[in-house]
């Protein structure tokens, strides 16, 4: 525990207890945060005090017995948020993965560009010489042609 302008800091204990009672109701790291902003003005849950954490416990487990009555009331609620939390996980950690995937595949299609231009730039300067060469041959060609027709 540390102390924080005169008053206690929040315990590793209590950070442990938010975080399950969260997660059991399904309630989001982000929207834990947002919460603790709005209520207590503090960024983190390791900004708030002994007091505010312990105040913070009491309410989390006042909407958790809420939520068991009405789930024993058969509504099921308190099931679909566990759902939802663990598909908002899962979806979170699918995302991470596809962001990862993507600048692969980026760098994978700027190697395969880069390679193509450079063929394609070989390719094109072999066309020009031939195409030099054509117009080499040809106006030799049309050399002779000239002087025969002349000669005639």
């Amino acid at each position: 525990m540390a102390e924080k302008n005169g008053k206690l800091g929040v315990t590793n204990k209590q950070i442990r207890a938010i975080y399950a009672i969260a997660r059991e109701q399904g309630i989001t790291e982000e929207k834990l945060k947002k919460h603790i902003k709005k209520k207590y003005g503090k960024e983190s849950i390791s900004d708030l005090t002994l007091q505010e954490a312990s105040e913070l416990i009491d309410c989390l487990r006042k909407v958790e017995e809420y939520q068991e009555a009405k789930d024993k009331n058969g509504d099921g609620i308190k099931e679909v948020r566990k759902w939802l939390t663990r598909i908002e996980e899962k979806m979170q950690a699918i995302e991470e993965k596809l962001t990862i995937l993507e600048t692969r595949y980026e760098k994978v299609l700027d190697r395969l560009i880069s390679e193509v231009e450079l063929k394609q730039g070989l390719r094109l300067s072999m066309l020009e010489e031939q195409m030099r060469a054509l117009r080499a041959m040809l106006k030799e060609y049309f050399k002779e042609e000239v002087k025969e027709h002349e000669q005639k």
